[in-house]
């Protein structure tokens, strides 16, 4: 069987996604230690209140979230189909939690505290990943030496591919044509 050369292209994704699961984790990862790292919750009907770091206010479990979104990008982002995958996962929750964030004022759901910063940081992440899981690979080649069921190329016909004196250009032509005459004279 003849080989088929291919190159997928390079992926758009993969680098950016990196890029931006490397700085949540950093974040998420000096924000607990140095930012804030109490895990109280008050769920559905209280506020939580958390540090200041870097600008952002955040409990341990905001910083959770920062580090967990930013692993997750980084483990997806070797491969084309799980950077897109990630980054629309990752992103589609960072932006239920900046959106819950700016209804609610104070926090998400009394479990992750944050300020309007907070929010945007959140906003700005989910916008971009959601755009990054819409990226194309782009520069695909493909250069098929394959012939199809039917005897043409993918790429062009069957002209191209096979020439006289050969030996499958010999068994097409006279194969289809010479045993539909040698049938209807044997009935006969």
């Amino acid at each position: 069987m003849a080989r088929s050369n291919r190159s997928d292209g390079v992926s758009l994704a993969k680098g950016p996604v990196g890029l931006i699961g490397l700085a949540l984790l950093a974040y998420g990862l000096t924000g607990l230690v140095f930012g804030g790292h109490s895990f109280t919750a008050h769920p559905m009907s209280g506020t939580v209140n958390g540090t200041k770091w870097l600008g952002l206010e955040g409990n341990g479990w905001t910083n959770v979230l920062f580090a967990g979104a930013g692993l997750l990008l980084l483990l997806g982002s070797p491969l084309h189909w799980g950077a897109k995958s990630l980054a629309l996962i990752v992103g589609l929750v960072l932006g239920a939690a900046s959106v819950i964030s700016l209804v609610d004022g104070d926090d998400v759901f009394g479990i992750f505290a944050a300020n309007g910063l907070t929010s945007l940081v959140w906003g700005v992440a989910a916008a971009v990943l959601l755009v990054i899981a819409l990226l194309p690979r782009v520069g695909r080649k493909r250069t098929d030496d394959v012939a199809d069921r039917d005897g043409a190329m993918r790429n062009g016909s069957t002209r191209e591919r096979f020439q006289r004196g050969d030996p499958v250009y010999d068994d097409l032509t006279t194969s289809g044509t010479g045993s539909r005459s040698a049938r209807r004279t044997s009935r006969r």
